[in-house]
């Protein structure tokens, strides 16, 4: 195979880009520049460059030659897969009379499980929520009348948080696993420019089926999968759950997948004395603006054939910063609580992007300091208690809203061209009677350096829901250099560990277990 990075292509406001475009293109532009006639072209990144007025893809793909012995151009390579990567997908062993028992079904625990079961092991997952179909219906009805189950909502069940909230899989980590797991999504259903888009999502529609299609899968290699399991006690190598059917389940080696909303999980390894630290976090709001305002201004004008527009921001002030966390382009605010008496937002998007609105969490880091006095619990305390606050008993799971203009003006507080987008509906309440003062202070002054860098954050009528309390776990559980916890055979992976944040790391993460748990029984 040979390769071709970043050829630049210019783009105009008529031709559609998808994926026959770029094909087509480096089909003409290959055959005349050097008189190839390439086959087999396979896309490997696409990202597009809106820094200026002219706007540009950088496209990267490999394809093939009849002859590729000739003296290659400047800008054309030999491409040569990873070896971490083929030694995955090409992984397959005899069975391993181990036992490994899971808990959670969020992308650290699937991803763990898939390797862990090719490798050979007898692989076990307990999920105490319900798999995505019902799971899904029962986010309906809190959408729909405020009614919430607590193990089965936007935070617990198949699929983990990420399931509802976009599929992003952007990450800031450098892995030779991603093009593993994102290959593995795209098999399993998710649309194939996953595999080469810079800013790679799934959408929560789409996502929905994929982890389905991933479930099927893991049954039909022999993983025995339990929902409405949950962990209870862990004894020596038993694990105790509330399931009379699926109890006392022994194990060799027990990996926590729990995600970081699971807190009883944090309370049992504090009794087991497994060791834990406090972590810093962020707390904030979602903040929504027309899905239009965004594009044009990111593309400097009207692209009607690009893609929702993204951004990030970041704004340091004197002793904190103001940050965009996961960006939902055409998306919308959604209801993440999984506790009676608290509010907790999140955003999503579906596949396609096409929602009226474009939404952003805007966030503010706690650092450790600013809660903790003793207890490893107390950063939990401090996210719950923001939670309460925003809990209105007039109006159950209704969340407060408040707009930039009220906020930074003292204009009404009242809803105009923006409509907020959370369900089952919002009140009109005010950021200071929900989040600490210094909390506040940063987001006023960072919303007015932010408008310095984005003329739409100028608009008064944006709608700022709140509050977003987990970004992340405000614990990090303790590993060892074999990436166990300080209990030699219990682990801890993805965003509850507090080593990942966002499904791509997870999955990572995931895989670095399964993979170290393999080199404990010299599975090579």
């Amino acid at each position: 195979m040979l390769e071709i990075k970043n050829l630049k292509i210019r783009i105009n406001k008529e031709d559609c880009y998808d994926e026959l475009f770029f094909i087509n293109y480096l089909t003409k532009y290959l055959n005349k520049k050097y008189s190839f006639n390439p086959t087999n072209i396979k896309l490997t990144n696409l990202s597009l460059d809106a820094r200026t007025k002219e706007l540009y893809y950088l496209v990267s793909a490999i394809f093939k030659l009849k002859n590729e012995r000739i003296k290659l151009p400047k800008n054309i390579f030999h491409y040569h897969e990873n070896e971490d990567y083929l030694y995955l997908k090409n992984l397959k062993k005899d069975d391993i009379d181990k036992k490994i028992i899971i808990c959670g079904m969020g992308p650290a625990g699937m991803f763990n499980a898939l390797i862990l079961r090719k490798a050979g092991f007898d692989v076990t997952i307990i999920e105490q929520g319900k798999k995505v179909e019902d799971r899904t219906r029962d986010i309906e009805l809190l959408n729909e009348k405020g009614i919430l189950n607590p193990t089965s909502n936007i935070q617990f069940g198949e699929g983990g948080a990420g399931t509802f909230s976009d599929g992003k899989l952007t990450t800031g980590i450098n892995s030779p696993y991603i093009k593993y797991i994102l290959e593995t999504f795209h098999l399993f259903g998710a649309h194939s420019n996953i595999t080469y888009d810079a800013l790679p999502h799934i959408g929560s529609d789409t996502l929905k089926e994929v982890i389905k299609n991933f479930r099927m899968k893991l049954i039909d290699m022999g993983v025995k999968i339990y929902f409405e399991t949950k962990l209870i006690n862990i004894k020596d190598h038993i694990v105790i759950t509330n399931n009379e059917e699926h109890n006392n389940l022994y194990f060799d080696e027990l990996v926590l997948a729990t995600g970081h909303s699971a807190t009883d999980i944090y309370h049992l390894l504090d009794q087991l004395k497994i060791e834990m630290s406090p972590k810093n976090f962020s707390v904030g709001v979602r903040i929504e603006h027309l899905e239009k305002d965004i594009s044009n201004n990111q593309y400097h004008g009207d692209y009607p054939n690009l893609p929702a527009a993204p951004y990030k921001l970041v704004t340091h002030l004197n002793e904190r910063s103001l940050y965009s966390f996961c960006m939902c382009p055409g998306g919308f605010v959604v209801n993440s609580t999984s506790d009676d008496g608290r509010l907790v937002t999140n955003g999503m998007s579906n596949q396609k992007r096409d929602n009226i609105n474009s939404n952003s969490a805007l966030l503010v880091g706690i650092n450790v300091e600013d809660y903790y006095h003793g207890s490893i619990f107390d950063g939990i305390k401090f996210q719950q208690e923001i939670e309460e606050k925003a809990f209105n008993k007039e109006y159950p799971y209704y969340y407060p809203i408040q707009t930039v203009g009220s906020l930074l003006y003292d204009l009404p507080n009242q809803i105009n061209k923006i409509k907020p987008t959370i369900k089952p509906g919002y009140y009109y309440g005010k950021v200071d009677d929900v989040f600490p003062k210094y909390v506040v202070d940063t987001l006023k002054e960072g919303l007015i350096n932010i408008q310095k860098k984005m003329d739409v954050f100028k608009e008064s009528d944006a709608v700022m829901t709140f509050p977003e309390t987990r970004s992340s776990s405000t614990i990090r559980i303790e590993r060892t250099n074999n990436l166990s916890t300080s209990i030699a055979n219990i682990y801890a992976a993805g965003e509850g560990s507090g080593y990942a944040g966002g499904i791509t790391s997870s999955a990572v993460d995931g895989i670095k277990i399964a993979l170290k748990i393999m080199e404990k029984y010299e599975v090579k």
